[in-house]
């Protein structure tokens, strides 16, 4: 099982066109015929999944299967420094990704945050991502790279490909000294985009007169189906990564089938609720106490459904922060390889399988190689089972009874808001680390609310624009500092009628500076969005910050008690212009205090309710996960 990246070929296809993609008027757009949206959703997702199958290959060092995701043309330019064909992309991507080169070693590039933009003509498609690299071996003088890319792709007989790679350095560093900026001043990277059009469903961008593939009702249906359980599958993964976090194993333990089990290659295999659990507890008791870190932090998510719809997998990297405020910080890499399987029409977990890559504390290098774990209270069943292969392609749905074509269309018009949103999620990011005020604001409803930190809710466009303006000012010239803000893990909701979504990601902030070593921060956005005038837009943005370090020296270790209070921007510059609604939830960054944390979905399995469940202060939201149907 895995993911195919073949889809239809289109008839009649039309040339692209930038007035028709960034000028037609969203507000007249029309749905496009069943097939026709069918075929740009999927695309759209398939030209994600392309980029995150180049990060498995590269991190797996299989550099022929890298070069075979270019189109034969294609051409990869490394801040000005181009090659062109496949031949010599494999050679350079080995070159400039590999490692120290020798079996073992670390070659891993998370890819973060996409905006994903699908041509009118369907053939051809825009995709901006965040990258963080994590290298080691012999030789290596780079072991954390940042960037990014800016990238094109093609579809040639049916079948996406990678036409372009375009990748901007932000950061690079060594694992003793940390990062620093690449450069002496970071130029804004242009953008591929525009704000108020960045949330268009690819349903509703195609170029008129485009014609619709032709498929039997039983494959439309399928195809349909699975886009859904694709979905599915994705907010389970997400999720049991942010139950993990807090160690909040009783959620985690009613994820998994009754014959469920949990392995890793460290510590055997362990089938059933208890045994899982006692692996869990590993890693500590129920809860956080104070002082402790768990973050789980997932990325570079695969999904493949069966073709019979009835079981899945999801492949991905957790990236871990853990440790102990008094004691040690950790970094951790661990390629997973999950199973799923559906029970009625529950998506649930049938086998976590977990394959250690790299674990080290802060003051050691990832070259020392993989530093032990507690091993569980228990034996285990048995072995661990050994690594699968990687997901590079993925059997089509098997035929199955046709939907009603309202079903059918809500169903692909619900995965394929999952793109929009996510991509107006992830613009809004761009625009904060580039200081893009005016295109920030237009990513919101007519009446939008934004939270300011530490300071409270401001509503509309208007004056969301007013107060990053006045609070954070101008782009620096030069930049010499930059707060990355990579939102992912999304856990998204879209409302039984399609015009709402409730949606959960994580921020994964890494600060980096020319004169100093950076550090990072850690976040949880419980966030709402709505389609206004045929675009996907935020409509509710709140931050829950629970981390924040003084850069990487210590990491999460040694943080005084209050700091994210007393690090909070520039409170003041708001004095003379209130918000319009108060703060709720965290105030600032708790930690080392653990802090309170919210969810706006019940345990997707069980049906168990957070502890606490937004929204936080009725009257401040749009709207709760119950009037939405979450």
């Amino acid at each position: 099982m895995a993911i195919r990246m073949i889809l239809p070929s289109r008839n009649n296809p039309v040339l692209l066109t930038a007035a028709i993609l960034l000028g037609t008027s969203m507000a007249q757009a029309q749905p496009t015929d069943l097939a026709l949206a069918l075929d740009r959703t999927e695309s759209a997702r398939t030209v994600r999944n392309l980029q995150i199958l180049l990060a498995h290959h590269v991190e797996a060092g299989d550099w022929a299967a890298a070069a075979e995701l270019f189109a034969p043309d294609a051409t990869a330019d490394w801040n000005g420094e181009t090659v062109k064909g496949r031949a010599a992309i494999r050679a350079d991507l080995q070159r400039r990704l590999g490692g120290g080169g020798a079996k073992g070693d670390l070659h891993t590039i998370l890819a973060l945050s996409p905006v994903v933009t699908l041509a009118p003509n369907g053939d051809h498609a825009r995709a901006r991502w965040h990258e963080v690299g994590l290298f080691g071996g012999a030789g290596v003088t780079d072991n954390w790279t940042g960037g990014i890319y800016e990238n094109s792709y093609v579809r040639q007989h049916g079948q996406w490909r990678i036409a372009g790679l375009s990748y901007r350095p932000q950061f690079k560093g060594s694992y003793a000294q940390g990062w620093r900026n690449a450069v002496p001043d970071l130029k804004v990277t242009p953008y591929h985009y525009e704000a108020a059009t960045v949330g268009a469903p690819a349903t509703l961008t195609a170029a008129p007169g485009s014609k619709a593939p032709l498929l039997a009702p039983a494959e439309l249906a399928a195809r349909a189906r699975r886009l859904a359980d694709e979905d599915a599958v994705r907010n389970l993964q997400n999720s049991y990564g942010y139950y993990v976090d807090r160690r909040m194993w009783d959620d985690v333990v009613d994820l998994f089938a009754p014959d469920g089990s949990y392995a890793s290659a460290e510590i055997g295999s362990y089938v059933g609720p208890a045994a899982i659990r006692a692996a869990l507890e590993r890693e500590g008791p129920a809860g956080l106490a104070h002082g402790d870190l768990n973050d789980h932090i997932l990325t570079n998510l695969l999904v493949c459904v069966a073709p019979d719809g009835r079981t899945a997998r999801a492949r991905g990297l957790d990236f871990g922060w853990t440790g102990n405020n008094a004691g040690k910080a950790w970094w951790s890499l661990t390629l997973f390889d999950n199973l799923f399987e559906k029970a009625g029409n529950v998506w649930r977990l049938k086998a976590v399988r977990q394959y250690p890559r790299m674990r080290t504390d802060s003051r050691t290098s990832w070259d020392a190689g993989l530093q032990p774990t507690p091993a569980p209270g228990r034996a285990p069943d048995a072995a661990a089972p050994a690594e699968p292969t990687l997901i590079a392609s993925c059997p089509a749905p098997a035929a199955a009874g046709p939907l009603d074509p309202a079903e059918a269309r809500a169903r692909i018009d619900a995965a394929a808001a999952s793109v929009a949103i996510d991509n107006a999620s992830n613009a809004f990011g761009n625009y904060i680390d580039d200081f893009e005020w005016a295109n920030l604001s237009k990513v919101f409803t007519r009446d939008g609310l934004r939270e300011a930190p530490g300071v409270g809710f401001y509503r509309t466009p208007e004056r969301i624009f007013r107060m990053q303006s006045t609070r954070y000012g101008k782009l620096a010239s030069p930049r010499t500092n930059i707060p990355i803000h990579a939102r992912i893990q999304p856990v998204i909701h879209v409302s039984a009628d399609g015009q709402s979504a409730h949606f959960r990601v994580r921020l994964m902030q890494f600060n980096s500076a020319l004169a100093s070593s950076g550090g990072v921060m850690g976040g949880i956005y419980e966030d709402q969005a709505r389609l206004e005038d045929g675009v996907w837009r935020l409509s509710f943005v709140e931050i829950d910050h629970y981390l924040q370090t003084r850069g990487y020296a210590d990491l999460w270790t040694n943080v005084p008690e209050g700091l994210g209070q007393r690090m909070l921007p520039n409170v003041g510059a708001l004095r003379d212009f209130p918000p319009d609604a108060p703060l709720v939830g965290e105030v600032a960054a708790p930690y080392p205090a653990v802090g309170k944390m919210w969810f706006h979905y019940a345990n997707p399995v069980s049906g168990r309710r957070p502890p606490l469940m937004t929204p936080k202060t009725q009257g401040v939201r749009s709207g709760s996960p119950e009037e939405s149907g979450q």
